[in-house]
């Protein structure tokens, strides 16, 4: 994917990259990352983030679709933590697990 891009001169990180070659194969097929497919997403805040906002607000808006809000995409769009990476889990530890830690390495 890296070097179709090159051809044009446009630099795409390749963390970019991976994030939308995940998104193409989660389900175990390769799905198409394009309007026509992003059309057949159940997140109408996900397909605004694509290319046609305006046309997937309109249908969003006079269909009276909803959003779960589960998708990093949708989440993100409101202001929400993602439920993945940091904000897929709370870190619960002791105050004197922390006490101890810090004598064994002299902190």
């Amino acid at each position: 994917m890296n070097s179709v891009f090159a051809v044009y001169g446009i630099e795409v990180s390749r963390r970019h990259l991976s994030l939308v070659a995940d998104y193409m194969t989660f389900t175990g097929e390769i799905q198409a990352f394009n309007r026509g497919a992003m059309a057949n997403n159940a997140s109408p805040l996900q397909k605004m983030t694509f290319e046609t906002t305006i046309a997937f607000m309109r249908e969003a808006l006079l269909q009276g679709e909803e959003d779960s809000l589960n998708g990093p995409s949708s989440r993100i769009v409101v202001g929400a933590l993602t439920r993945g990476g940091t904000g897929s889990f709370d870190l619960l530890m002791a105050p004197e697990c922390f006490e101890k830690t810090n004598k064994e390495h002299g902190w």
